[in-house]
């Protein structure tokens, strides 16, 4: 108990920087990878369509994608409760800014006060071009699939008419990097801070988890709230058990009080966990 009043008084008092992962849009309808519900979980195969090789060489993989998003559940998803709070904490002084895993886009949709944002591995709101990397609004080349065009390529002009170049949506694919700017920014991000407070991560995909690392590192305290393990549940940080949004619903309230009060404690008090069994393999694939 005294560890949990420790730790809601650390977070309701210090500066955060939040690390967010499929687990925050959950409630959004946006299932995540590897959960028990997870896209990957459900069809291993479907990892397929997430490497850059694969969607270069395949036109009709790419065709299945193109007509996949038109009813994709990720363009009509709206920001969730958890998204809110996160602008509520900002306002009050205490979020310093996100990193996200996540592609939907919902941080950015949400409304209100607008947050430094890292988005790691891009936006599925913008297309991409594989060629000349141009980006522009994803919603152009939907449009362009709407109307019968089953594979659209490039149209920014080059000196034999137009580019050509294969789109996908400007998101890090597996076969990829994650730009190094950013993960220079997300570092800057969290040496501005006092605490991490990672939302929703199982923590297995590097580059991105590798950040957590580098925040012990830097003598940062990390809180990880997730609804089961994660890599780094026995590497030195504070392992919470919740749901993300009922979490931050909680601690947007204790941010507004002077002090923390019983009841809310003693609501919390299941959540702190000792160290668990960290999740088996590490994934270097973004």
């Amino acid at each position: 108990m005294n560890e949990l009043l420790q730790t809601l008084d650390r977070l309701q008092r210090a500066t955060i920087v939040a690390f967010t992962g499929a687990g925050l849009s959950t409630a959004a309808g946006i299932p995540d990878y590897r959960g028990p519900e997870g896209i990957w979980t459900k069809n291993p195969a479907a990892s397929k369509h997430s490497r850059v090789s694969h969607y270069r060489q395949d036109p009709e993989l790419r065709a299945k994608l193109w007509q996949g998003r038109l009813v994709n559940p990720l363009y009509g998803a709206q920001s969730t409760p958890g998204h809110h709070c996160l602008e509520s904490l900002a306002r009050a002084g205490r979020l310093q800014g996100v990193i996200t895993q996540n592609v939907d886009g919902l941080h950015r949709l949400s409304t209100g006060y607008h947050y430094p944002l890292i988005e790691l591995h891009g936006c599925i709101h913008e297309s991409r071009c594989l060629s000349c990397g141009d980006i522009k609004p994803m919603g152009e080349a939907l449009e362009r699939v709407v109307h019968g065009d089953r594979d659209p390529s490039c149209r920014i002009p080059s000196d034999s008419g137009s580019c050509g170049g294969v789109l996908t949506s400007n998101t890090v694919t597996f076969g990829e990097p994650v730009p190094p700017a950013r993960i220079e920014a997300a570092q800057a991000l969290i040496d501005t801070t006092e605490v991490v407070l990672v939302l929703g991560s199982t923590l297995s995909v590097n580059p991105a988890a590798r950040l957590v690392a580098f925040a012990l590192e830097q003598g940062k305290e990390v809180v990880v709230v997730n609804q089961g393990p994660t890599r780094y549940d026995d590497r030195g940080v504070i392992k919470i058990h919740a749901d993300c949004q009922q979490f931050l619903s909680e601690l947007d309230a204790l941010v507004s009080l002077p002090n923390t009060s019983a009841f809310a404690v003693e609501r919390l008090s299941d959540w702190l966990l000792a160290p668990t069994t960290s999740c088996a393999a590490e994934h270097d694939q973004r």
